[in-house]
């Protein structure tokens, strides 16, 4: 059988859109889906037995209720439940290691277009073996179009391009490798100099950008790629992409800075700001 598409399930209206947007993914891929709730362990002391007994009953309500609506909407799906003792993070971070993908829900901030990434979110985006895919309730989805892909031609991205082709040929849509980099000052330069500095600069973004799409091209030939190279910051240009986007992809490096999980500064903003479906893809 294949590997599951793992969701991370407590019943919010966030991790409910997650799981209707991760069974749509499992039947892409015929694979199972599966529905995992954490439930604090029992020597928690801030959980009496009556609260904890609650806490277990509540859970499993959310377990069957949401298995119920996707049995519903997907007949004949291979759907999975588990309720495992554990703080959330641990225990999905575990999932995902068996997992294609593993999928959670995010907030949205008042009125603002983005996510709120708590604690939990974050660690898993920033600690997990396995692709994670952040979506939000109040977002509108997009079952088929395009997919955004965030790309540095000079570092490692076979597996964001992998990623990002693969889901652009299961919706059949357009794949848009997006490869966005602030254009340095140039100061004490002759206007025409800057000119022409400008555009030898953008042609070999544009020819570097080609060449690392172009083994994907020849394996995913039936997708078709719009490349775009942006003067512009890497961050601000890729949530504006997101708008009526199906999907939008990002790397996450194997390096990490400072104390605990850390995105980098271009993933976290879009995962905090994309009004779409968020995938962060860690790099080998």
């Amino acid at each position: 059988m294949a590997r599951p598409v793992t969701v991370g399930l407590d019943g919010s209206p966030e991790s409910l859109a997650a799981a209707g947007w991760a069974a749509h993914e499992a039947r892409s891929r015929d694979a199972p889906l599966r529905l995992v709730n954490a439930w604090p362990v029992p020597d928690q002391k801030e959980l009496t037995p009556g609260r904890e007994a609650a806490w277990q009953y509540w859970a499993e309500c959310a377990l069957r209720s949401a298995r119920a609506e996707l049995d519903a909407d997907h007949p004949g799906m291979a759907i999975l439940t588990d309720q495992i003792p554990g703080m959330p993070a641990p225990v999905l971070l575990a999932e995902a290691e068996r997992a294609q993908m593993l999928v959670v829900g995010s907030r949205s901030i008042g009125a603002v277009a983005g996510f709120f990434l708590g604690s939990v979110g974050l660690e898993l985006a920033a600690r997990s073996v396995t692709p994670v895919v952040l979506v939000r309730a109040d977002g509108r989805e997009e079952r088929h179009g395009d997919v955004v892909a965030g790309v540095e031609p000079g570092e490692p991205c076979d597996d964001i391009l992998e990623f990002a082709f693969d889901a652009a040929a299961r919706r059949d849509g357009v794949l848009r490798a997006l490869y966005a980099n602030r254009v340095p000052a140039i100061r004490d330069d002759a206007p025409w100099v800057v000119d022409v500095g400008l555009r030898d600069a953008r042609k070999e973004s544009e020819h570097s950008l080609g060449e690392v799409l172009a083994p994907w091209r020849d394996k995913f030939s039936d997708v078709r790629v719009f490349e775009e190279v942006s003067s512009d910051s890497p961050a601000r240009r890729l949530v504006s992409a997101a708008a009526g986007t199906a999907l939008m992809v990002v790397g996450r490096g194997p390096r990490r800075v400072g104390f605990g999980p850390r995105l980098g500064p271009v993933a976290q903003a879009v995962a905090h700001h994309a009004a779409c479906p968020v995938a962060v893809v860690p790099q080998r």
